[in-house]
């Protein structure tokens, strides 16, 4: 098409004539126009109009003769005004041109239709992610389907997102490592002290079902590890000196997209006597170590305390200061927010009702516990709870709370003995002893997740 304002003058004046004349124009052709010779029948055959249309009813097409017997009976094109005319149309002439039945639909052989599954098979495909580990590694005896699927990577995945609740911790002091468990018969992993591992290793961090460590002879190994299934690999060395107490933090977050199970480790490092804290990251995606290009300037008493807190795309890190460093991990971004002015040496970093939370207890004189909840930006008090219960004959001068994910149980120790709080029906139960005040304890989700492929 040629448009207005391409027209030159002369081809308005074409234009502007009654009626072009394209048998003057020599360089205007009409393709095909050519005048068929009559005589030559052997190109092609002179066809009578009314033979033609005779030929195709009697050319034996079934759907033809049914959709004209159709019509014949009672139903005008004429009439299909709507849609739902046409749909109706369409289907009883698709079922007149195969007797009258309905076409036979074969369900898949993989799966199911609703009114022929069993109850252990609504079982299988609704409930068993909602279970930890240990729950389903018993019930891989219940029958052949029940054991593939449990074993499969796709239930694993599907588990890591729907079952979030701790399930113990495992406890770390200088002589070995063990697991305490929550509930023995529904949680629980086939080798506490980490044997599977190729060398003897500390735990650094835990989270959503991976646990970091570090080698206890080299600085520089550190091992990924599922204690449920015992996966583990090794990450290559790190760039920068990260020394044998690294405060070191690993980031997983179980989603529907994340199948491939990425994670990241985010270490704070700085050179020497040099004020500044780096970040360097390691990613399951790339298998490399990278520094990032965010740092902090830190002032004063700015050193960090243990292993990080991870939630929700940022690690934190207490500091002697009395200031939260945050490091977005996605983003790449560094902060600084403050810590409540009445904290104690032993308030820990807990995630509460999806939000980040600094706990701490105090035993009083009369053997009351004392557990303050601080949260929100400012980190302004939120919950103070009393316990009484089995706790009056306790005299002691400090009770340790200990870090929680993804719960609203809280768990504390008073001297060597762990007790657990349940913040919904405000009930205290003794879970067991635990290691002492010495001890580094690490929340664990007991999750069949599997490692990435490598």
């Amino acid at each position: 098409m040629i448009m207005a304002e391409n027209i030159t003058e002369e081809q308005m004046l074409i234009y502007e004539g009654d009626e072009m004349n394209h048998a003057d124009d020599e360089s205007f052709e009409l393709l095909g126009s050519e005048e068929l010779d009559r005589t030559d029948t052997d190109s092609f055959e002179l066809v009578d109009p009314e033979e033609f249309c005779a030929r195709a009813t009697d050319s034996g097409d079934d759907s033809s003769s049914a959709e004209i017997e159709y019509l014949e009976n009672g139903t005008e094109s004429s009439d299909l005004e709507t849609d739902a005319d046409l749909d109706l149309y369409f289907t009883k002439f698709y079922l007149s041109t195969r007797g009258s039945q309905e076409p036979s639909l074969e369900f898949p052989a993989h799966g199911k239709r609703k009114e022929d599954m069993e109850l252990k098979d609504v079982v299988k495909d609704n409930l068993l992610h909602f279970l930890p580990a240990k729950s389903l590694v018993k019930f891989r005896t219940v029958c052949k389907e029940w054991d593939k699927w449990i074993i499969s990577p796709f239930l694993g995945h599907k588990q890591s997102y729907s079952f979030r609740d701790i399930s113990g911790f495992f406890c770390q002091d200088p002589s070995n490592t063990t697991f305490l468990t929550l509930d023995q018969s529904a949680y629980g992993i086939p080798s506490p002290s980490l044997e599977f591992l190729p060398s003897p290793a500390k735990i650094r961090s835990s989270c959503n079902g991976f646990l970091l460590c570090q080698g206890w002879g080299d600085e520089n190994v550190y091992y990924i590890c599922n204690p449920a299934n015992k996966q583990w690999e090794v990450l290559p060395p790190p760039n920068c000196y990260h020394g044998d107490e690294p405060n070191i933090v690993l980031a997983f977050e179980p989603s529907v997209l994340n199948f491939g199970a990425h994670y990241q480790v985010i270490c704070p490092v700085t050179m020497f006597n040099d004020p500044i804290i780096y970040f360097e990251i390691y990613s399951s995606e790339t298998k490399s170590w990278k520094c990032s290009a965010a740092d902090y300037v830190k002032l004063g008493n700015f050193e960090l305390k243990d292993s990080g807190f991870y939630m929700e795309g940022v690690a934190y890190w207490e500091t002697y200061s009395g200031e939260l460093l945050a490091f977005d991990v996605k983003n790449e971004i560094c902060g600084v927010q403050p810590l409540p002015p009445e904290r104690t040496p032993l308030g820990v970093l807990s995630q509460m009702d999806g939000e980040l939370c600094y706990i701490q207890g105090m035993i009083q004189a009369d053997g009351t516990c004392i557990i303050s909840i601080y949260g929100g930006f400012d980190m302004s008090l939120k919950h103070s709870i009393c316990i009484y219960h089995g706790m009056q004959d306790v005299i002691a001068a400090e009770c340790r709370v200990l870090p929680s994910v993804n719960s609203d149980v809280l768990m504390f120790l008073v001297e060597d003995v762990l007790y657990s709080y349940h913040m919904r029906d405000e009930q205290v139960k003794v879970m067991g002893t635990g290691r002492g005040f010495g001890a580094k304890y690490f929340p664990y989700v007991n999750s069949l997740v599997s490692l990435p492929c490598k």
